[in-house]
């Protein structure tokens, strides 16, 4: 597949647009089975194939009955997803519509999934409690030993280790059964998102302070970014490590993470608007997607801080964005339930 073009070219792309009944929760690509999905509220999977966006019909499965579902990642292999909704269960379900149940909580919300890079294992987190599977779905270990709620969770590049962000700080794990005391890194007040860095080097969280903690892995050193009028929930790295986008300002806030990292640099602003709800930065080039509380979608360039409208979902705020892989697609969707596929390499 052609992948979007680089700085030098002129953008193109062809938008498909529709509407679900619930509000768009996440988006995720099956990519072996050239299929995107996109989480609804209403506890459904809406499928929708890359090949052919127009199709007539929209299949959904019902994943979460009764029930609302709240985090979706691409499950290992490709072949479908891992969800979490709010009746406590962790589910795997292929795009053919074969499910089963991986985890359950009881009275719990299962509100955060993450599925390591390389396809070697999953995580979920449950108030205090994240859990770890293998790519089979097998349980591998159940981390208890959070101070509060888990409010983020995410894998190292290698799937080796495993981030909780959590009032206080973060805990990382090891991937592993053996009993162990989690790594604390600590930093006052309510951590509310978290990410690592595909190079390995830096552990990120936003904070309920409407700033940017950061701390780097070979020393621990702290690392604050501040200035944000909201907070920033929605993190994406570029390819290589060195930028990373981030909502919450009326621009996509980009730090350059070269070096010993972002800490006294000036970041880049992109895609100027509406106040910034969700970031997704293009797997190959250096691009970023950004949806905004407006309903637009907007494409910024690293290279020269030039940005471009690309859609408007509607009126509500843009919930989720997601590449394939190969950059040819986008995936989006929002609150009120609109939601597009659109296709770069037309």
């Amino acid at each position: 597949m052609p992948a979007a073009p680089d700085a030098g070219t002129q953008i193109g792309f062809r938008a498909y647009l529709w509407q679900f009944k619930a509000g768009v929760i996440a988006v995720a690509a099956a990519e072996a089975a050239g299929t995107a999905g996109f989480g609804l509220g209403d506890g459904s999977i809406a499928l929708r194939p890359f090949d052919d966006p127009q199709a007539a019909n929209t299949r959904r499965l019902i994943v979460h009955a009764d029930a609302a579902l709240l985090c979706l990642a691409a499950a290992p292999g490709g072949e479908g997803f891992v969800s979490g909704g709010d009746d406590g269960r962790l589910m795997r379900t292929t795009v053919a519509g074969e499910g089963h149940e991986l985890a359950s909580v009881p009275r719990k919300w299962i509100e955060h999934v993450a599925v390591a890079d390389n396809g070697s294992g999953i995580a979920y987190a449950a108030g205090k409690t994240v859990g770890l599977l293998d790519a089979g779905g097998k349980p591998i270990a159940t981390f208890t030993d959070h101070p509060s709620t888990v409010s983020g969770i995410a894998f190292n590049p290698k799937g080796k280790r495993l981030v909780a962000a959590h009032y206080g700080g973060v805990s990382l794990w090891w991937a592993k059964a053996e009993a162990q005391q989690p790594k604390r890194l600590a930093w006052k007040g309510s951590h509310v998102a978290v990410t690592w860095s595909p190079d390995g080097k830096f552990v990120i969280t936003g904070t309920q302070e409407n700033e940017l903690h950061g701390w780097r892995l070979a020393d621990s050193a702290d690392m604050r970014m501040s200035g944000y009028p909201a907070k920033p929930k929605s993190f994406s790295w570029s390819r290589d490590g060195r930028w990373l986008a981030t909502s919450g300002a009326e621009v996509v806030v980009v730090w350059d993470c070269k070096g010993k990292g972002p800490m006294g640099s000036a970041p880049v602003e992109l895609s100027r608007g509406a106040p910034v709800t969700v970031v997704a930065f293009h797997p190959r080039h250096g691009l970023v997607a950004s949806g905004h509380d407006d309903g637009r979608l907007k494409l910024g360039r690293i290279s020269d801080g030039s940005s471009i409208d690309l859609e408007r979902l509607g009126g509500a705020p843009v919930t989720a964005l997601g590449w394939t892989s190969d950059g040819r697609y986008l995936m989006a969707g929002a609150e009120d339930g609109s939601a597009a596929i659109l296709d770069f390499g037309k």
